[in-house]
């Protein structure tokens, strides 16, 4: 069943949301500290994602571990 929620709450050290909302009060461009964060997470995944595409991928497990295998 998919998840129907459109948002997701998450939890920041005051010391970071302190920093934030200095930043929001002071160059006035973000109208909330929700913002920036969403802001900074979609740059950071679009910095990110690549990195999922070029990483070798682990691999796969043996399913056939602990079984006789048939000789080719």
């Amino acid at each position: 069943m998919p998840n129907k929620k459109k948002y997701r709450t998450v939890s920041l050290p005051w010391g970071v949301a302190a920093a934030i909302e200095r930043l929001i009060k002071e160059l006035g461009y973000w109208p909330s500290v929700g913002a920036f964060v969403r802001e900074a997470s979609i740059k950071m995944i679009r910095e990110e994602w690549p990195r999922l595409e070029t990483e070798e991928k682990p691999p796969e497990k043996d399913t056939m571990k602990g079984r006789k295998r048939r000789a080719s």
